[in-house]
């Protein structure tokens, strides 16, 4: 005689509601993921490994979070993309640091 009551929030996303959200988390952790790899190249001394560590948390925290495998596959390419042009990026401003321009007189 116990009627099933219907939850308040129905955390059943469809797919299409899904979509952005996973889209958005894929970019955000592969973003996290590229820099702190991208650090761990850049940065010298023990502390570069807690960077490494980061990487890796956030890589687990990103597969434990989605389940499918697409979205795994593009936080894979993604991280490594992030991993290569933070990385340039890093090091254009460190060469610049090195090596300021001259001053035109």
């Amino acid at each position: 005689m116990s009627k099933r009551v219907k939850p308040v929030i129905d955390v059943d996303l469809d797919e299409d509601e899904r979509k952005p959200r996973t889209v958005l988390i894929v970019i955000v952790f592969s973003f996290v993921c590229g820099l702190c790899l991208s650090l761990f190249a850049s940065i010298g001394g023990p502390i570069k490994y807690l960077f490494s560590l980061l990487a890796l948390i956030v890589g687990i925290k990103m597969f434990g979070k989605l389940d499918r495998v697409g979205p795994r596959i593009w936080f894979v390419s993604l991280s490594i993309i992030w991993y290569l042009v933070l990385t340039v990026i890093i090091a254009f401003v460190m060469y610049i640091q090195d090596n300021p321009l001259p001053a035109t007189g």
